[in-house]
């Protein structure tokens, strides 16, 4: 285990400085959604980073872009939805593709248990960090997940994902991992949210013999640059 976010022990002076040492100054952004407000880590300066990401290409390295680190519009819309909706009693909740785990993070501040999950190590850091920095930490575990490939011991209510159906490929083996771990209690869900452009066919084709979907199309309001964009919100449970 050498990524230090899956350590318990790890303290928040300790998952920060492995964070510095990555990604140089860290803050933490005040982010509020459905009058809820959270303290979000971002990096200080994403910009240098991702010039350092050009140096590794030129060298001929392969690398990631640090798409976790954007807080995305979907992720603000679930994060609503999480704040109003009423689960079932004791629920438990997997975020997966948690990035920096603000939908995990609102479930969490309603007293449920709540799996932050991620295939990128950096991701499950900032997943930390967030979870420490909020007071959330007794309610949050983080694990490295590849949901193509990885199974669990456990199922969920709720399976959380915001953006994952941005790769084809992907798709049915998301699929396949939501029927071994959404648990059959009565209620129980999978949330998704993405930008509506994003039609994750092959996912919705597979999806829709086994459970029943409602899809709500809601507009964000982002800023000038972004300007509004129109999220699909898709609730999915047992037929």
């Amino acid at each position: 285990m050498n990524n230090i976010a899956l350590k318990p022990e790890a303290s928040f002076d300790e998952l920060l400085a492995a964070a510095r040492n990555k990604f140089g100054a860290i803050k933490f952004e005040s982010v509020k959604i459905g009058g809820k407000e959270l303290e979000i880590a971002q990096v200080v300066d994403m910009p240098a980073y991702l010039d350092s990401l050009i140096d590794k290409i030129r060298g001929g390295k392969k690398i990631e872009l640090p798409l976790w680190a954007k807080i995305w519009p979907s992720s603000m819309i679930i994060g609503v939805y999480l704040l109003k909706f009423k689960p079932v009693e004791n629920a438990t909740f997997l975020e997966v593709g948690a990035g920096g785990g603000i939908c995990g993070l609102l479930a969490a501040s309603r007293g449920y248990n709540v799996v932050l999950s991620d295939i990128d190590d950096d991701a499950l850091l900032f997943c930390r960090l967030n979870a420490v920095r909020n007071n959330l930490d007794d309610k949050i575990s983080v694990k490295k997940i590849d949901f193509c490939s990885d199974e669990m011991n456990e199922k969920f209510n709720y399976i959380i994902g915001s953006e994952v159906l941005y790769q084809e490929n992907i798709q049915i083996p998301f699929y396949l991992f939501i029927k071994k771990h959404l648990s059959k209690d009565g209620g129980s869900e999978t949330l998704l949210a993405m930008d509506k452009k994003r039609s994750g066919r092959l996912f919705f084709e597979e999806a829709k013999k086994n459970y029943r979907l409602m899809r709500q199309e809601v507009p964000f309001a982002g800023n000038e640059t972004e300007g509004k964009t129109l999220i699909s919100l898709v609730r999915m449970g047992a037929l």
